[in-house]
C-alpha cells in the first residue's frame, strides 16, 4: 500500500500564539517569517543559523549557544508591560 500525502500535509501548519492562525507557507520556509491566509505574518524567534535545533555543524549553534531561540533586539522606545 502507497501513502498518499494528501492535501496540506507538506505545510508548516505553525500557529501564532495569540491569535491562533495557521501558517499556510511549505515547511520548509524556515527561517522566513510565518503567514496566514488572512494575510498576518509573524516570526516564533526560533534561531535562524540552527532553525531550532540548538546544533550548527554538529556542533553547538553560535547564534543561540544551543537555546533553540535567538536572542531578541528590543527597540529603546519599548516600554514593558
Amino acid at each position: 500500500m502507497t501513502e498518499q500525502r494528501g492535501l496540506g500535509k507538506d505545510l508548516c501548519g505553525r500557529l501564532h500564539a495569540l491569535t491562533g492562525a495557521e501558517c499556510y507557507l511549505p515547511d520548509t520556509h524556515y527561517p522566513r517569517p510565518h503567514h496566514s491566509l488572512s494575510g498576518e505574518s509573524w516570526h516564533d524567534g526560533l534561531c535562524t543559523q540552527c532553525a531550532g535545533s540548538g546544533l550548527s555543524d554538529d556542533a553547538l549553534c553560535p547564534t543561540c549557544n544551543g537555546t533553540a531561540f535567538e536572542p531578541l533586539t528590543l527597540p529603546e522606545t519599548y516600554q514593558p508591560g
